[in-house]
């Protein structure tokens, strides 16, 4: 649905798709678990980002990862996929300037990713295969190996790119996936500057495959 923003263009930022956990009642403010954050998504991206869900300060502003000890901005900004720093508040942006978006697996909010049931969070596998095959972004970054674990059913043996890829819808192309840390705060496996050179492997990738692109155009 388009947003329009004073002194800036029209940014598409798209429908909450609604799931069984979803509550329409926003002006419930004792309680933030059943309200979500629109996807930021738009046809033909370098990445879509994946995350889990959103956490309750994401859907509290309205804003993915805005959690304050969430590592996913800086990271963003240090990736070479942005040519700014870049925060929360810029995420409606991202699909228009970048050609990057952020969606979730389970679209309902919770305080800790492990309040979320496994079956819901199964029941978000068939919307995200959708968005890729409809939305056709070039790769799809998976924020978590555990979003990737329960999305394919397998155990991501190494991080990085993988071999699995979801055709598009009009079979002209295909959706790679690529695994990353999670940038919550509270993940002690991985730190900032460890994170950060997951992104910047995202980032080559990505100028691989418009190079790779751009030559296929001129033969």
């Amino acid at each position: 649905m388009p947003r329009e923003i004073k002194s800036r263009k029209k940014v598409t930022r798209s429908l909450i798709v609604q799931s069984p956990y979803f509550n329409k009642n926003k002006n419930n403010d004792k309680d933030q678990s059943d309200i979500s954050v629109p996807d930021n998504i738009d046809y033909d991206l370098k990445v879509l980002f994946v995350g889990i869900n959103p956490g309750l300060i994401s859907a509290a502003k309205g804003h993915h990862f805005a959690g304050p000890t969430n590592h996913f901005w800086p990271c963003l900004s240090e990736s070479g996929l942005v040519d700014k720093k870049v925060t929360f508040n810029d995420d409606i942006y991202l699909p228009k300037l970048y050609q990057l978006g952020i969606t979730n697996l389970t679209m309902r909010s919770s305080r800790k990713a492990s309040d979320l049931t496994i079956k819901e969070q199964r029941e978000g596998i068939p919307l995200l295969t959708a968005k890729f095959k409809k939305y056709r972004p070039r790769i799809a970054c998976f924020v978590g190996k555990g979003i990737y674990e329960i999305y394919t059913g397998e155990k991501c043996k190494h991080m990085g790119l993988q071999k699995k890829e979801i055709y598009w819808n009009d079979m002209k192309g295909s959706t790679q996936l690529f695994v990353m840390p999670s940038t919550s705060g509270i993940v002690s496996a991985y730190q900032k500057p460890d994170k950060i050179k997951f992104f910047q492997e995202l980032c080559k990738i990505v100028k691989i495959k418009e190079k790779n692109n751009s030559n296929s155009s001129k033969d």
